[in-house]
């Protein structure tokens, strides 16, 4: 039976007729069939990781090991802003940054206060929370640049 057209099998028979290589240019992991049944193995580890060259201990492995973390583009886009304002049903609610957290404030009518119960980390939790607690951004968030107009 053949693998049908629109099959990873398929996609890999296409890109080998094309002659192109994969999009990634990082050299991709053996399969298990790859690896030489007959293949080097520490002593005495219990939970085993290929290195390429034999099988070592997962603690040396992770040692070895470097991890990238791609850059959130959401999270380039919080860095510019200073501060958010919503209308949350019938309170006014800023979210400030400082530092490396976001406050909370709240206003209804003309005092505004800071919620002392209240910091995170991520604007989107500030934001879920703001919404969670006086009601939906009826009009979505706004933002500021500036701490002075904020608060």
């Amino acid at each position: 039976m053949s693998a049908p057209g629109y099959s990873l099998e398929a996609w890999r028979r296409l890109r080998e007729r094309k002659g192109q290589q994969p999009e990634s240019s990082k050299p991709a992991e053996p399969t298990l069939a790859e690896i030489p049944p007959d293949a080097e193995m520490d002593d005495g580890i219990t939970l085993g990781c290929w290195n390429g060259e034999r099988f070592v201990s997962w603690a040396d492995w992770i040692v070895g090991t470097t991890f990238t973390r791609a850059p959130s583009p959401e999270a380039d886009a919080e860095l510019e802003a200073a501060a958010y304002i919503a209308e949350c049903g019938a309170t006014r609610v800023w979210l400030v940054r400082d530092g490396d957290r976001w406050l909370m404030f709240a206003s209804k009518k003309s005092a505004s206060t800071r919620r002392r119960d209240f910091a995170s980390p991520w604007l989107d939790h500030a934001k879920r929370t703001a919404e969670a607690w006086y009601g939906a951004a009826s009009k979505g968030w706004t933002e500021q640049r500036s701490k002075q107009g904020a608060a």
